[in-house]
């Protein structure tokens, strides 16, 4: 059985330190926009097949819209940014304690 890479462990508890810094319910959605490069960083290969399919439902979450584009097509907006904008503060929360729920599980596998 393959286990979850320190890579992904390293990488999503800066995260969730990140996360944690967002302070008020107000300030997550701008504190995940400004963090979602993790969510491109860390791909599924680098987690445990007990964990991976947990991250790949996380990732299809912070992609659902889908990249913004202007009226040429070109896009100004990635896939992750675009969603996590459209997202309400209820779910900016469930994301995040989705986060948080698979680094507890990450860390007790990796530590």
């Amino acid at each position: 059985m393959k286990t979850s890479n320190i890579f992904a462990y390293i990488e999503l508890s800066k995260l969730v330190e990140e996360l944690n810094r967002a302070g008020s319910s107000e300030k997550l959605k701008e504190k995940l926009k400004a963090q979602s490069a993790y969510f491109n960083i860390l791909e599924p290969r680098y987690f445990s097949d007990a964990l991976v399919h947990e991250w790949e439902k996380i990732l299809a979450f912070t992609k659902q819209k889908g990249a913004k584009v202007d009226e040429e097509g070109r896009v100004v907006s990635n896939a992750i940014p675009n969603t996590i904008e459209s997202l309400t503060i209820m779910e900016c929360q469930i994301l995040v304690e989705q986060v948080y729920s698979l680094y507890e599980k990450l860390k007790n596998e990796i530590l």
